[in-house]
């Protein structure tokens, strides 16, 4: 434990192997955080988180070369330049979509978090860097899971459908009138024969929604039907 906690106090000093190291820390973990974004089909995948990452690492480190060299300048004023720029670059990664639902909100404020790790790794403060890294992963990777749970027996369901002319329309409207469940919101969207549907369905309380898709799936004249998340 001793030798760990030296070689991290080592790589707080500022010298040409620290410096390597951090570059090297910060390509792995923003490469790792970037794999998991790109694995799940995000708009920001591993190039981007990895760039990310290096880039706000590089930023700290030239930004503490030129006050240990010149004595003079701000030591957070690189960073607070690239927490800034990155918060540009996350909304290009937010799209709203033709009903009105965010997507890229998680994807968005993980580069942003990647950036201020990156700062942290440029910094030197390694040890809270891999801590952090490792709440990142967690957040992002295994609360996913208990994420999607929650939201499978949330009782607003929001889905897109696409049926085979009016009489889709029909059969799901009077699913849906059968079981008490409500249409909050809804956009209709006609391509030839076939009419796309996004829906906002109150479900009037928390059940699982594979059971509800499942079933208007089944109805005559549905053709598709996808949950939104």
């Amino acid at each position: 434990m001793k030798n760990i906690m030296d070689v991290l106090y080592y790589l707080e000093e500022f010298n040409e192997v620290s410096v390597a190291v951090r570059l090297i820390l910060a390509t792995i973990m923003g490469g790792i955080i970037g794999m998991e974004r790109g694995a799940t089909r995000h708009a920001a995948g591993l190039r981007t988180f990895i760039l990310v990452c290096v880039g706000a690492a590089l930023a700290q480190i030239v930004n503490i070369h030129l006050v240990l060299t010149y004595g003079t300048g701000d030591p957070v004023r690189l960073a607070q330049g690239v927490i800034n720029g990155i918060g540009f670059l996350g909304v290009g990664t937010i799209v709203v979509t033709g009903s009105s639902h965010i997507k890229g909100l998680t994807t968005a404020a993980t580069l942003w978090t990647t950036a201020v790790l990156g700062i942290s790794i440029g910094s030197g403060y390694i040890y809270s860097s891999v801590i952090t890294f490792a709440l990142i992963m967690v957040a992002i990777k295994l609360m996913a899971g208990f994420s999607r749970k929650q939201m499978l027996h949330n009782r607003i369901l929001q889905v897109k459908i696409e049926v085979s002319g009016d009489s889709g329309i029909k059969n799901i409207v009077e699913y849906l009138h059968k079981h008490g469940y409500r249409i909050t919101e809804i956009d209709k969207r006609r391509n030839d024969d076939k009419i796309l549907l996004g829906m906002d369905i109150d479900l009037g309380k928390k059940i699982n929604h594979d059971g509800v898709i499942e079933e208007i799936y089944g109805l005559d004249d549905v053709d598709f039907v996808m949950e939104i998340f």
